[in-house]
Formats: C-alpha cells, structure tokens, sequence
C-alpha cells in the first residue's frame, strides 16, 4: 500500500466526492458531473463492491429522471428539518445518543495530534459530524501522497487506520443504513450505499494495519453509556469552547 500512488489517489477522490455530497447540499454542476462517465463507473465497481455499483446505478436512474436542483431539498429534509431529521449524521448521536459528547471530544483530540485545525467559520457544525469525518479523511490522504520518503507515508497510513478503526467503520455503516431506509431519501439512497460499499472496502485494505480489531456500534454504545433516542431539538447543546478550533 506504501508504494500504491494510484490507489491512494482513487481513494482520495472517493473521499472527496463523499465530502461534497455529504458536507453540505451539493450544487447542480457538480450533480452534473457525477454523470460523465458514470456506467464506466458503475461497471468499474462491480468487480470490486456489488453495493457501490448499486449506489452508483441508484445515483445514475435519478438524475437521469429528476431535476438535481431538487437534490437540495432532499438534502435539507434528510440532515437539516425544520422538524427532527430523517438521520442525525453525528458520532456522538450514534454512539453517546445526542450531539456534543464525548465521541465529539475524541474527535478533536485526534485532529490535535495530527494537527488538522477546523478553520473558523469553515462547517457550523461539530468535528464528529459525517461529512467533517470524511474530509479528515480526505486530509489525511493528502499528507500521505506528500510524504518526502516511506516512513512518514507509513505514518499517515497508521494514522488513517486508527481513524477509521477508531470512528468512521464503528457507526458511519450503520448511519448510511439510516439513510438508505430514510423516508425522504430518494438520491440520497444511492449516496449512502456508495459510501456503505466504500467503507467496507476500506475495512479490507486497512485489516492488517492499525488498531487489530473494530469495536461494534453496540459496545461503542455501551462504552458511553447510550440514552434512549434524543427526540429535542438537534442543537439544544451549546458546543463548549474548550477545544474548539
């Protein structure tokens, strides 16, 4: 994996398309985008991840037939409200069972050891948010490619493997099954099995590195002593200072 250029680029615009589809709602041209080469694409993945395909086959029938401005609304309706939204995309939520808790503090103590700062004004929303993980993600590739020699590049590698050990393969799985099944979810479906078809396929390339075993949801859950499910507003917390980028 050290010498694999091309992998870690293929991976990287994997984790970039994920940013932009999961960070914010994603604009019409880049919607667009997403068609030019898509059954290449969808074949391509196939011989790797039969759910990526499905994902990309999903993503492809729906732009084909609607107008991706509506992706926005979808976007709002699934992340955002105005009521409690079909799928709350936080570590802390999944984990801890609400926003700003200790998986959020964990989070940033990982960001502060390899030191990635969130800009100010840069996501309105806590670290341990899915699309913010994704781009620590992303982040921490591009360190990688711009290793000078070998051992720092197997640095960087440690680190993703923890990262994904440690946060995105315990609940992002079952978060993107949420979204697959969300009542409003309808381009978002695709979206979510891609991501699902990715990660598992970087469970595969990440086994032998790292963290030896992947910690389930459920006694992740345990762990930070789950509550029942939150039914208050997504941010009657108020983040605290400390930490904060």
């Amino acid at each position: 994996m050290t010498v694999d250029k091309e992998l870690a680029e293929l991976r990287q615009k994997y984790y970039g398309l994920f940013v932009h589809l999961f960070w914010k709602e994603p604009d019409t041209k880049f919607l667009l985008s997403l068609l030019e080469g898509i059954a290449e694409r969808t074949e391509g993945t196939a011989r790797l991840s039969p759910v990526m395909a499905e994902g990309w086959q999903c993503i492809h029938r729906y732009l084909e037939t609607n107008d991706p401005n509506e992706v926005e609304y979808e976007f709002v309706q699934l992340f955002i409200g105005p009521h409690k939204p079909d799928v709350l995309p936080y570590e802390s939520y999944y984990l801890a069972g609400s926003v700003f808790q200790a998986p959020l503090a964990a989070v940033r103590g990982f960001m502060k050891e390899v030191g990635l700062e969130k800009k100010e004004g840069e996501l309105p929303e806590p670290e341990d948010t899915l699309g913010f993980e994704l781009e620590i993600m992303n982040w921490l590739i591009s360190k990688q490619t711009n290793s000078k020699d070998s051992e720092e590049e197997e640095r960087w590698l440690e680190f993703q493997a923890y990262f994904l050990k440690k946060h995105l393969l315990v609940w992002a799985p079952s978060c993107t099954q949420t979204l697959e099944s969300a009542p409003h979810a309808d381009f978002y479906k695709g979206a979510g099995m891609l991501l699902r078809g990715f990660l598992e396929i970087e469970k595969q390339l990440f086994h032998d590195r790292g963290p030896k075993k992947i910690e389930s949801i459920e006694a992740a859950q345990n762990r930070y002593g789950k509550r029942r499910d939150w039914k208050g507003p997504v941010f009657e917390a108020v983040p605290p200072s400390e930490g904060d980028s």
